[in-house]
């Protein structure tokens, strides 16, 4: 039977994209590159966020629109509090994982998406919420951030993928559907659970997001050097 999960987030997506595999380096495995459709110019860059990523990871929340903001945290707020940046930024562990979707020009880093993923090891699930920046919504930057957190937890032997959604955000739905996930009950009536049955790997789940995790602290601590 499907686990009833904890609370969860979520943000408006934006469908049509797709993961660039040409553009893995292989020898970053912390690091996937994606190419929105609708601006196939532009590389970015999904990575585990770093615990220097806080002024990064908060000037984007606050950068949100107010519908954006009220999407993602289900209630109205400016920022995230001290103790959630705090969490987010130690997500990168045995069963949490924060990533960010960033854009760079000019050498300056810009946050345009993030996501979070809760694993449960004994269940062999995972939970997750995302968001899109305003001006990246409706390009193809959900799309292609949703399937990499499928391929991402499939690969660790995940075997659902769920989330509870307002029943107002219609294109986090149609996006929902239209990658296979089912609709049921959410947590409360104004939400909608989003589920979906995996393709996943026989090993165990939350070692590689683990090694992936301690991976960017060390390569971000030995750039500080």
């Amino acid at each position: 039977m499907f686990p009833a999960p904890p609370h969860v987030r979520f943000v408006e997506p934006a469908p049509y994209a797709y993961a660039d595999e040409g553009a893995l380096d292989r020898d970053r495995l912390e690091l996937r590159m994606l190419r929105a459709k609708g601006r196939p110019e532009i590389r970015l860059a999904l990575r585990p966020a770093r615990s220097s990523d806080g002024d990064l990871l908060q000037s984007y929340v606050q950068g949100l629109s107010p519908q954006s903001r009220y999407n993602r945290f289900l209630g109205a707020v400016s920022e995230l509090s001290a103790s959630e940046l705090v969490r987010a930024l130690a997500a990168n562990g045995r069963d949490k994982l924060t990533l960010i979707l960033t854009s760079t020009d000019k050498n300056r880093e810009t946050v345009v998406g993030e996501a979070r993923a809760a694993l449960s090891c004994a269940e062999r699930a995972g939970e997750f919420a995302m968001s899109i920046a305003d001006g990246w919504q409706g390009l193809g930057v959900g799309s292609a951030l949703i399937e990499e957190i499928e391929r991402q937890a499939a690969a660790d032997g995940i075997e659902w993928l769920f989330g509870d959604v307002l029943r107002t955000n219609e294109a986090m739905i149609a996006l929902a559907r239209g990658r296979g996930f089912r609709l049921g009950a959410g947590l409360e009536g104004r939400l909608v659970r989003i589920q979906k049955r995996l393709d996943a790997a026989p090993d165990l789940p939350c070692q590689k997001w683990a090694a992936i995790g301690a991976g960017a602290e060390r390569r971000a601590a030995s750039a500080g050097r």
